[in-house]
């Protein structure tokens, strides 16, 4: 082709190897790669070593796409039938599409990286990665050429290697400056396996005799650029609901969109140097070092769930917690486009597990401590974006079986700490947690039907469902607290801290102005046992007798009855749109024992004073 013989002419100008090794071959330009044809397998292989070099002298247009190189001639080229001339708008997106067939995400982001809202970019880049099989097919050809060991791994959830700053200062995750893909660099890897052995122990000398330092140069072991194996990059999103504003934790939701690998698989390649002895097994043991520390996370947000390849604990203090969930459904960037549709993009989200630990670990800090205090024991212990913290939540989780209107989910929460106190103060709060809320979207209300929609949440550890009891409500909630005591001793006692009103909602505070009870509910249905939840989801039996209550008129979520024109509830009571519940109501079912915990904060409000006297008389009071 001419474009091709244009550039042989300026590389036999410039002259050396480059020439040389291209000079005499013919090249066939597609749209997913550029595939360079050689007389024999000699000439191919010494030109193969040049590629890179290659690389730098394409034009712009070419750099992106993915070179192969093969022993043979070029098919024959069929002739172009003439292009007519567009006579729509319509034919001319047409026309131009086809002219764009294959652009990877970083050339999508070029393109689309602008005005205000960034959701379409990175929408536009995910849906760009879609059409990169070619080129993932191309590097993971390449990494099992060169590497002489490979790892190839399966991420639980997803993954976000952090990168560059692009437009709205939008932190990008990694993409190849060359193939325009998501990728670990060589040394994040190297930066975690070499964090992992420290960690565990190895030895500081065998530690840079294989990676190298800077003083000593280059170790024994080198690592390649990891892609993934297939299309994974999707729109992610982060959503902080409860962010710190001076000394109050408001409800503020402020969603953020983000590109992330969603449980990709991806290939990782090792070699020796020429540091390494012949006949050593250093690639190995790094090898298995690898494979641990992967396990343990790579990338950012590993303490909410990101980054790992099997639930491993990489701190010293941790265990296991299996559960099941029954949910309304939880969604990233892509939720319903209606309420009553269960089209949108669901996924369990272990960020929601770390969210609502986080969101209880609150309540109790902030009844014992000053804000000031509260807020940095929460960065200590919890960690923020540049603070590492003392505990690491990891979530591994499947999809169960049923009905079109809920989702239901089995897995195991793994909980580590640099500390048996810390490790012992998160598995306290998931027990509370799990009575006393749900995860995730409708974590305020047990699971049921309120047309034309699901609402709520139903989880439950599955070794560990508290019965009834107020003793034992009452020495769990006191046992928190003074482990809550051992990490950080309270001093004064805080300030009233209130959870706000309808212009400000602030965080529930478990002090004296909140109240919780346990609310008997004989007969009540476990969600696992309803078969048509249109039909028996809106029943006594599956609401439980504290829902019923709340569902009174006097009490409920304020809402529009569009019949009659008219607002009908109570925000200060069930909460409204945009306006947290100040009522939290969870199902439990120990053995032949229904019941329900109803947590009510700012419990002095004379009208949410008023739903607590409207909860059954056998109702029994556990806090304060």
């Amino acid at each position: 082709m001419t474009e091709w013989q244009d550039i042989l002419k300026r590389l036999e100008n410039d002259g050396g190897k480059l020439y040389e090794a291209y000079q005499g071959t013919s090249a066939q330009v597609r749209d997913d790669a550029i595939i360079i044809y050689f007389s024999d397998e000699e000439t191919k292989k010494y030109a193969n070593g040049l590629r890179q070099k290659l690389i730098k002298k394409l034009p712009e247009l070419w750099k992106h796409k993915p070179i192969e190189l093969k022993v043979g001639t070029p098919p024959a080229q069929e002739t172009p039938e003439p292009a007519a001339q567009p006579t729509t708008a319509k034919s001319n997106r047409s026309h131009q599409s086809k002219t764009n067939a294959l652009i990877n995400p970083l050339q999508a982001l070029d393109q689309t990286g602008s005005g205000d809202n960034t959701q379409p970019a990175l929408e536009a880049a995910a849906k760009a990665e879609k059409t990169c099989s070619p080129i993932y097919k191309q590097l993971t050809e390449k990494t099992k050429q060169l590497a002489e060991e490979t790892l190839e791994v399966n991420f639980l959830w997803r993954v976000r290697v952090g990168g560059m700053r692009g437009f709205q200062e939008l932190l990008l995750p990694v993409l190849h400056p060359v193939y325009g893909v998501p990728y670990i660099p060589a040394s994040s890897l190297k930066g975690a396996v070499r964090a992992w052995a420290k960690q565990n122990g190895e030895s500081p000398t065998e530690i840079n005799r294989l990676f190298g330092t800077l003083d000593n140069g280059v170790g024994c072991v080198q690592f390649f650029d990891a892609f993934p194996t297939k299309p994974c990059l999707s729109v992610d999103m982060a959503n902080p609901q409860w962010p710190w504003v001076g000394n109050t934790v408001q409800y503020k939701p402020e969603p953020h969109a983000l590109l992330s690998m969603e449980k990709p698989n991806i290939l990782i390649g090792l070699a020796k140097t020429s540091r390494s002895q012949k006949d050593s097994n250093d690639v190995q043991t790094v090898k298995q070092w690898l494979e641990k520390a992967l396990g343990a996370g790579i990338g950012s947000r590993v303490s909410a769930g990101y980054g790992r390849t099997k639930l491993s604990a990489g701190l010293p203090h941790y265990s296991s917690h299996s559960f099941q969930i029954w949910s309304q459904g939880m969604y990233g960037a892509t939720p319903p486009a209606k309420e009553n549709d269960y089209k949108g993009e669901v996924e369990f989200r272990p960020t929601a597990v770390r969210g609502i630990l986080s969101y209880w670990f609150r309540a109790f800090a902030l009844g014992l401590y000053s804000p000031q205090v509260c807020q940095q024991l929460e960065n200590q212990v919890l960690g923020n974006l540049s603070q590492e913290g003392k505990v690491r939540i990891g979530v591994e989780s499947q999809q169960k079986p049923s009905p079109n209107e809920i989702c239901a989910y089995q897995g195991t929460i793994l909980l580590e700490a640099k500390s048996a106190d810390h490790l012992h103060l998160m598995e306290k709060l998931l027990c509370f947690a799990s009575h006393v809320s749900g995860v995730g979207r409708g974590s305020r209300r047990p699971l049921h039907w309120n047309k034309p929609r699901m609402r709520g949440c139903h989880w439950e550890l599955s070794y560990n469902i508290l019965p009834c009891n107020q003793q034992q409500w009452k020495g769990l909630i006191q046992e928190i607290k003074e482990t809550f005591q051992r990490i950080q001793q309270a001093g004064q006692p805080p300030q009233r801290q209130t959870p706000g009103n309808e212009n400000n909602r602030y965080q529930d505070v478990l002090n004296n102005d909140a109240q919780i009870y346990l609310v008997p509910s004989a007969g009540m249905t476990h969600p696992q046992k309803i078969q048509n939840w249109q039909q028996q989801g809106n029943t006594p039996a599956v609401r439980g007798e504290a829902l019923e209550v709340l569902y009174d008129n006097r009490f409920k979520g304020e809402t529009k009855n569009k019949q009659i024109d008219r607002k009908e509830g109570n925000a200060l009571v069930g909460g409204k749109l945009g306006i947290p519940s100040y009522v939290w109501i969870q199902s439990n079912f120990p053995e032949n024992d229904p019941y329900q915990v109803v947590s009510v904060f700012g419990a002095g409000n004379p009208q949410r004073a008023e739903f607590i006297k409207a909860l059954p008389k056998n109702s029994i009071q556990v806090y304060p």
